[in-house]
């Protein structure tokens, strides 16, 4: 059965026009024949889905826009700009007029493209607001001080836990030292828990390549934003379809997806993303009234967290979500609670012996065939057991590190039969804990708050893959 056709909608035309325009001229558009491309379905023909390391490869090489590109964000900004106005006007406190001498400290890293870097500001200037950027939080008292003379009404930043920096500068809310803060906008994190009695909403969602994908919703819940569908244009792809770098358009045209089901964000414009899947996960949650541009209900989602990586080790991999599930269940009642934890592929147990399979007879090794790869490509080799970085809080026992070891090895082996016969084989090793110093995962939180960039907050168990 073929795949719904896409609604018309004069926003999302316009999208493909100023794609087409932008990225039609040059190398790029003559490798994927954008110039042909005249519907959304001649895009979805024409342009294969790519993840971010065949994008890299396809098309980044190609790219040569002509001057600052056109990111299309004004299309919805009266409608960011409203709601905005509208949560302003509900926290507004007495001498103060709704957009009238509005303040707005604007805390946001620099972006590549200068397009996409002037979107916020150009939002908060049609707000009506005056504008103070800091581009960094390398000293937050500094910041502080700089944002208590200027006595914003609003801050806006990508992350929540710019504010939570600075409410750990201000040992306390952010009305210690922002007594006229009214309103918290935050793209990321959102649910994180800060002291300040502004009220934290979500601002939509600017992303540093493509420009605006989210708009803010009036509708519950406060986390969840709409689908900017006249500034970009965004597929959905269920996560059951893997199929990368497929010339089989997979994905869903967000009119046609399912509440309660969980996607993969792909989104083309005209900033230099063709079908790249973004590694953004969303969940719709419902659907906003039409509009002008998008005259059919917009899909309503909030942000979900990525899927854990799978974990390469000599002779399989383990999924992600075992593993931290493992590392959870490895803690008993009695422990100390556990902050934080990484578990990823141990780089001291790299296998230096050959494999098996490198360890037979060649009997071509004097013809031709002799140095011949098949694939091309050397194979690393591949790590024989775990490295578990863990973070506790408390005192532990003497035998902690080494219990937690054995229970760690044990869940695994219960869960998966491959892992056990290796175990029993041992041609894998047990996994190797290491106590981390308090604090440790902390301060890597603060450096990445203070980038001003992107999301900060991740899961207690982070499952590397490398």
């Amino acid at each position: 059965m073929s795949d719904p056709r896409p609604l018309r909608a004069p926003g999302r035309e316009r999208c493909l026009e100023r794609l087409v325009d932008q990225l039609g001229a040059g190398e790029l558009g003559r490798t994927f024949g954008l110039r042909r491309i005249s519907g959304l379905p001649d895009l979805r023909a024409q342009v294969p889905l790519l993840d971010a390391r065949a994008h890299a490869a396809r098309v980044d090489p190609l790219l040569d826009l002509d001057g600052p590109a056109d990111a299309g964000a004004a299309a919805e900004r009266d409608e960011v700009v409203l709601v905005w106005r509208t949560w302003l006007s509900e926290h507004a406190r007495s001498g103060m007029s709704d957009g009238t001498g509005l303040r707005a400290g604007l805390l946001q890293a620099r972006r590549a493209d200068p397009a996409v870097d002037a979107i916020a500001e150009d939002d908060l200037a049609a707000l009506g607001a005056e504008v103070l950027r800091l581009h960094a939080l390398d000293d937050p008292a500094h910041a502080l001080e700089r944002l208590a003379a200027f006595e914003p009404g609003l801050l806006v930043s990508p992350s929540a836990a710019a504010f939570a920096c600075l409410e750990e500068q201000a040992r306390g809310p952010l009305e210690r030292r922002l007594p006229r803060l009214r309103l918290l906008l935050a793209s990321f994190d959102v649910r994180l828990r800060l002291r300040a009695r502004a009220e934290l909403h979500s601002a939509g969602w600017i992303d540093p390549r493509a420009g605006r994908l989210g708009l803010p919703s009036l509708r519950p819940p406060a986390r969840g934003f709409t689908l900017a569908l006249a500034s970009a244009i965004v597929e959905l792809l269920p996560p059951g379809d893997d199929r990368r770098g497929s010339d089989e358009a997979a994905a869903l045209w967000p009119e046609h997806a399912i509440v309660g089901e969980r996607y993969e964000l792909v989104v083309s414009s005209g900033t230099g993303c063709l079908r790249l899947r973004t590694g953004e996960f969303v969940r719709v949650v419902g659907f906003d009234p039409p509009t002008a541009l998008v005259p059919f209900p917009r899909a309503r989602v909030v942000r979900l967290p990525a899927p854990d990586p799978a974990v390469p080790l000599a002779g399989l991999s383990l999924p992600g979500a075992e593993l931290a599930a493992s590392v959870r269940a490895a803690f008993r009642p009695e422990d100390p609670a556990l902050v934080a934890a990484t578990v990823g592929p141990d780089p001291q147990s790299v296998a230096d012996d050959p494999s098996p399979a490198d360890s037979r007879p060649n009997h071509f090794v004097d013809t031709e065939l002799g140095s011949a790869d098949v694939s091309g490509i050397r194979q690393p080799l591949r790590a024989t057991g775990l490295h578990v970085q863990v973070e506790v809080q408390g005192v532990a026992r003497a035998d902690f590190r080494a219990r937690l070891g054995r229970s760690i090895d044990d869940d695994l082996i219960r869960r998966s039969p491959a892992y056990a016969h290796l175990r029993a084989a041992r041609q894998l090793r047990p996994p190797r804990i290491e106590l981390v110093p308090p604090g440790a995962f902390k301060e890597a939180w603060d450096r990445a708050a203070r980038r001003l960039d992107h999301k900060v907050a991740g899961p207690v168990v982070r499952v590397l893959s490398s």
